[in-house]
């Protein structure tokens, strides 16, 4: 027999066949296959390693609009910044990027801002996104936007304030002007009763223009407003030696940090007089303070938590107008807490807080004053403001070189023949003079009052006078201020009143841009008897102190809603809660708001007398327990809890969910079998709470969502929770509902589900629990006759073995009548009539005989 050809090898195993015979044989070729495999595989993938598979980024456009008051660089350039910051002695810079939201929402804040200090500081944005820009190489920015704000001498200044025109232009301000020169006594008493913690130097401007260590303590005023924007340590300058001896400096350079209820510190002398050092040291030993302007960042922080994590804290929500110098709600808030935290006796309290009245009255009347100002102000033409006069004025102050209580005001001036007109205006130049030097009209000891012509550049069209009176220092500073002050028609007193009406007049208009609260909209308290009993000083006598923050309104609407307030409210009005993290309890200020009403509700706090606030949503409308075509599960909240879950009539089972929880959306669906479950239960109702919109009762708060709790009837107080070791499925959740719930809903649960095979069964069980009773019966029957015809016998019988021998019978012949009863329902039943409730409490006590223990139904048995 012939053997089978081999089927030869074909396509492509032919190939590999024949490539692996001749690798096996030249091994060399193998190698330079090898070879060339590899150098074209570096070539193919170096070529697209260097080709550009990214599409390259769009072209920067400028972020603010044409004709905008910001000069913006989209680029990313930073040396015309640097160049301008050479020419300017303030600049301020934003560094955004154009896709960022934030960016987009602060530059219509940042154009406003710009637009109304365009006259005075310089305003620039910088694109520090673009990857080929300078700025992007140079600075790493974790988020955008950023403001700075550059000295040609300081680095940058961080702005970390709320991105709104009136709080930018609040901080420039306050940074072109960081010192407050103080010439009185009392000039001093009002600038320390406005903040918590004030810092003072002594330098002595007569022995050089700019003594040593000055600008040290200028740098480091800027850099104290950098720390804390909202709440910075104020510095002021002295230059008298009588007002440092007061205050208890004997040298020059000497500076003290004054604190409202601790005692002043000296800066010590064994450091070196820089602004770093300065800075450091009243960082360190500053005081908290007395109301802490909380400023939440509005992204994701701690601020909040720091807050609230350290004792129970006092949250004051109020409305803040900031084109305005003083915080009208904040100083009131401020009046309570100097009371509130009075422990020890503190110097000039009572001036503090009268000063503080009367700053907040004189917002009230200095807004009245505005709005007359410039009711008509941009009508008036500008000749009106030009004061042309034949007398040219300036008033010179200079102390007396003897006395040191007496100042010296000297008006030197110039008469001229020819009238300036608005036509042919003329400049108030009064040339060189000598007497015109300060030093040499005060260096001449000339005794006031002194008038004298200076008859220097006479000519016959006009002359010149020097007058000169004193000013006893014992006189108050507002008076002497007012005979000290330039005429109205120098030139220079002319320009800064027609500047200052016009900054007037723009912030009213900011303010009304801005949609900020009229100080005429402001609640007026200035009642000087609103302490109630015992509250000064309660910080120092019981344990439960709270800490005092301010909030503006417009900034924390997010905070508002979290805690269930509503804004259209209480973004009008100041709303007071107190937040006692550690006892998860809060309280709500309902009266209205006034310095008494919340000295009460912090008094009232402390002695436990507040009632705990609960958050709770509008109450939803109930459903329709008749109706057995949909499940029934009603909608709970804090305010309807008691009304619904505590029915004293009802088993309530009551499930607790979150909206955020991803595990409750799960579970809702069994939680819905499990109402259809036990739909004709009529004395049981199944409710849901969404525990992060509604607060519960301290007994109730739970940690976990979801959890079901079971309310028995009439017995409210044994409330059962799920377990949390079992699975949440349908059967267990039966069975436990089974396990706690009453007979009537047990019953009405096995009437619902039996089936005609259920009740063939319940049938057969009936016709054996009636024989057994029927059996029972009989025997105790027998035992009965037995015992009474013991006792007729004359033969002596236990008479409490007979009573209850008798007792048992009459229970037993009950429950054969309601077996009976039963069976009739069994064998001629339909639905309705197994739905009688009669009959039911008929089996009910069937159920109850434990003697049948092989009888006891189960849920899906009679």
């Amino acid at each position: 027999m012939a053997e089978p050809k081999q089927e030869k090898p074909k396509g492509l195993r032919l190939v590999a066949i024949t490539v692996l015979t001749l690798m096996a044989k030249h091994p060399e070729l193998c190698f330079g296959i090898f070879v060339i495999i590899t150098s074209i595989i570096s070539n193919y993938s170096s070529s697209v390693l260097e080709k550009n598979v990214l599409h390259p980024p769009k072209h920067p456009k400028p972020f603010f609009p044409p004709g905008s008051s910001v000069l913006d660089y989209p680029w990313g350039d930073l040396m015309p910044v640097a160049d301008l910051l050479m020419k300017r002695e303030l600049l301020v810079v934003l560094y955004y990027a154009p896709w960022c939201d934030e960016s987009m929402r602060a530059r219509a804040e940042y154009s406003k801002a710009a637009r109304f200090l365009q006259d005075k500081v310089l305003f620039v944005a910088i694109n520090c996104w673009w990857p080929q820009g300078a700025c992007k190489t140079n600075y790493k920015f974790h988020r955008f936007p950023e403001i700075f704000v550059y000295h040609t001498t300081i680095d940058g200044i961080r702005y970390s304030g709320p991105i709104l025109a009136e709080y930018i232009i609040r901080f420039v301000e306050e940074l072109m002007y960081p010192l407050t020169f103080l010439y009185s006594e009392d000039m001093i008493l009002n600038f320390v009763s406005k903040q918590d913690n004030s810092i003072i130097g002594f330098f002595e401007f007569n022995s050089s223009p700019q003594p040593p260590g000055f600008i040290q303590f200028f740098y480091a005023a800027i850099r104290l407003m950098e720390k804390n924007p909202l709440q910075p340590i104020r510095c002021g300058v002295i230059t008298q030696q009588y007002l440092a001896d007061e205050l208890g400096l004997t040298d020059k350079e000497e500076i003290i940090m004054i604190r409202t209820f601790n005692e002043s510190l000296l800066y010590p002398r064994t450091s070196n007089l820089t602004s770093s050092n300065i800075w450091k040291w009243a960082l360190l030993h500053k005081e908290q303070p007395i109301v802490q302007w909380l400023n939440l960042p509005g992204h994701k922080s701690l601020e909040l938590s720091t807050a609230i994590d350290k004792r129970p804290a006092l949250l004051v929500f109020a409305p803040v107008n900031h084109v305005h110098p003083t915080n009208y709600y904040l100083n009131m808030v401020r009046e309570v807490g100097l009371l509130y935290h009075y422990c020890h006796e503190v110097p000039y309290l009572e001036f503090f807080l009268r000063q503080s009245m009367r700053d907040r009255a004189h917002v009230f009347q200095s807004y009245a004053d505005q709005q007359k100002l410039c009711k008509n102000f941009y009508e008036v033409q500008e000749k009106q403001f030009s004061y042309p006069d034949r007398n040219c004025c300036v008033s010179l102050v200079g102390a007396d070189n003897n006395l040191h209580n007496s100042k010296k005001i000297c008006d030197f001036c110039r008469y001229m023949e020819k009238k300036l007109t608005p036509a042919l205006p003329q400049s108030c130049n009064l040339g060189p003079s000598l007497l015109f030097a300060e030093d040499a009209v005060f260096g001449s000891r000339i005794q006031a009052p002194f008038c004298l012509d200076a008859l220097d550049n006479y000519n016959t069209n006009e002359y010149r006078t020097l007058c000169c009176r004193e000013c006893k220092i014992d006189i108050s500073y507002k008076s002497c201020a007012s005979i000290s002050s330039r005429r109205s028609n120098d030139n220079f007193v002319r320009q800064s009143k027609s500047s200052l009406k016009k900054n007037i007049c723009r912030k009213l208009t900011l303010q009304k841009t801005q949609n900020l609260l009229k100080p005429s909209q402001f609640i007026r308290d200035f009642e000087a008897s609103f302490i109630p009993v015992n509250f000064t000083g309660s910080a120092c006598r019981t344990n439960r102190t709270l800490s005092l923050y301010f909030l503006d309104t417009s900034l924390n609407s997010a905070l508002l809603e979290k805690l269930n307030v509503l804004r259209s409210v209480a973004i009008q009005k100041p709303f007071v809660i107190i937040i006692d993290k550690k006892n998860e309890a809060n309280f709500i200020l309902r009266e209205s708001f006034s310095r008494k009403n919340l000295a009460n509700f912090i008094q009232n706090y402390t002695e436990s007398a507040l009632e705990r606030h609960l958050r709770s949503e509008s109450p939803k409308q109930s459903c329709d327990t008749r109706s057995h075509d949909d499940i029934c599960v009603q909608e709970v909240t804090s305010q309807t809890f008691h009304s619904v879950v505590m029915q004293q009539e009802k088993d309530v089972v009551l499930l607790i969910t979150a909206k955020w929880c991803g595990f409750c959306i799960s579970f809702s669906h069994i939680y819905l079998q499990l109402a259809k479950y036990f739909s004709l239960a009529k004395d049981l109702l199944f409710a849901r709470i969404d525990a992060d919109k509604n607060d519960l009762r301290w007994e109730f708060t739970l940690d976990s969502y979801p959890t079901i709790l079971f309310f028995p009837a009439y017995r409210k107080e044994d409330s059962v929770i799920f377990p949390s070791n079992v699975s949440r499925t349908l059967p267990n959740l039966i069975k436990f509902i089974l396990s706690h719930a009453t007979s009537e809903v047990k019953t009405d649960t096995v009437v619902d589900i039996c089936s005609k095979t259920c009740v063939s069964h319940n049938r057969r069980q009936v016709v054996r629990a009636m024989t057994h009773l029927r059996a029972r019966k009989r025997n105790i029957k027998r035992r009965l006759n037995l015992l009474l015809q013991r006792r007729a016998q004359g033969r002596v019988v236990v008479e409490g073995g007979l009573r209850s021998l008798w007792v048992r019978y009459r229970t037993v012949q009950r429950k054969v009548w309601k077996a009976s009863l039963l069976q009739k329902l069994l064998f001629s039943h339909t639905h309705e009539r197994l739905s009688q409730s009669v009959l039911k409490k008929h089996f009910v006590d069937i159920l109850k005989d434990r003697d049948l223990k092989q009888y006891q139904v189960k849920h899906d048995e009679l």
